[in-house]
């Protein structure tokens, strides 16, 4: 069979039509939308965008601080004033568009449900969600007479806390609070080792006392009521949060106890006497739990190396609290032992608290402080 049967020559043999060379494909290109430029990858094209067409995200801010993209849930009543949106094209609210004077007047006027907030700025788009759960002020202060009423009867169990919550749960608007006040009461059961309550303080995943605890500070941190503040002041200090816990905390003795503590990790000066007599206020004591009234008592004692007995008490019970609590006694007893001149006992103290990152700076300057007496 000849070769023109094959078509070979056809094929491989120069030809007329052309330079019989196959053309090289084109490498693709990602040109600017802005400039019109072309780059050859696409991360060269965003570098160019990024360094040469900077765009500034659209900004929504709340009552002074910028809002993010977590859910943001508001108890309390705001004003047009209280929105502002910067750098911004276009709003959208639930997804329709509108102004942004509209869009903030509209935000200042709910008082529940969930709204979603779009910002857009050229080809940056920010997504905001709110959720409303606003109480009238009547539904908030009959929530606090009933649990002024729980206080009063001085029990808490399971009947006295379901007596609340069905005293509270007719003023609908002010459920939220209910909720977090309910949390924190059994919260204190279970840490109370009462068994009735049916929460396991034994666990350590969030699901024994201190899960309760977070729930509540989680809701209650959100309303500007005596309660709430008092059982977010008193959580922040059980938590070693002394910073939060002066803020929140009507209580002069709690406040001036974080306050020592805070100046000791800082290794600055603090008040070394007596801070029992400080006044506090009843809530405070009300609220919190035996083990907290105790742990606070203990931190109160005068740093002056006074306090023998008290503080043999607490050195003896440090191995049956729980971590939290046990960093501040074992501060406590440090500077008790330094104090003292029983550099042995102030050591072993110490050492306990080597390898916390809180105590990280009052640990070093202890050391010091030991090599010079």
């Amino acid at each position: 069979m000849g070769f023109w049967h094959t078509g070979y020559l056809e094929f491989h043999e120069p030809t007329e039509e052309g330079t019989g060379t196959v053309a090289e494909p084109l490498p693709a290109t990602f040109p600017c939308a802005t400039c019109g430029v072309d780059f050859f990858t696409d991360r060269d094209l965003r570098v160019h965008a990024f360094e040469g067409h900077p765009t500034r995200r659209p900004v929504l801010v709340l009552k002074g601080r910028e809002c993010g993209r977590t859910r943001l849930t508001l108890t309390s009543a705001t004003s047009p004033e209280d929105w502002v949106i910067r750098n911004t094209d276009a709003v959208a609210i639930n997804g329709t568009g509108t102004s942004i004077a509209n869009a903030v007047e509209f935000l200042a006027a709910q008082r529940g449900g969930v709204v979603d907030v779009t910002l857009t700025k050229s080809d940056v788009v920010q997504a905001f969600q709110f959720e409303f759960a606003l109480a009238d002020v009547d539904h908030l202060e009959s929530v606090d007479d009933a649990l002024k009423r729980l206080i009063d009867g001085g029990e808490l169990s399971l009947r006295a806390i379901d007596d609340f919550i069905m005293r509270s749960k007719g003023y609908l608007s002010a459920g939220r609070y209910l909720y977090g006040l309910a949390n924190y009461l059994y919260g204190v059961l279970a840490r109370e080792g009462l068994a009735e309550s049916g929460v396991r303080d034994d666990l350590q995943d969030g699901g024994g006392y201190q899960g309760k605890y977070d729930q509540a500070v989680g809701i209650l941190g959100t309303f500007d009521r005596p309660a709430a503040e008092a059982i977010c002041g008193i959580v922040a200090f059980h938590y070693n949060h002394f910073e939060r816990a002066m803020t929140k905390t009507k209580s002069q003795r709690v406040a001036e106890v974080s306050l020592r503590f805070q100046s000791l990790l800082k290794r600055e000066t603090y008040f070394v006497g007596d801070l029992a007599p400080s006044p506090h206020a009843s809530l405070d004591v009300a609220l919190s739990d035996s083990v907290i009234e105790q742990v606070l008592g203990w931190s109160a004692l005068p740093l002056d190396g006074t306090a023998a007995a008290e503080i043999a008490e607490l050195s003896a019970s440090i191995h049956q609290q729980r971590p939290y609590d046990a960093f501040k006694l074992h501060l406590v007893a440090a500077e008790h032992a330094l104090a003292e001149g029983d550099i042995a006992t102030a050591g072993q103290h110490a050492e306990r608290l080597r390898y916390s990152r809180l105590a990280e700076g009052w640990y070093a300057g202890f050391r010091t402080r030991v090599q010079g007496v």
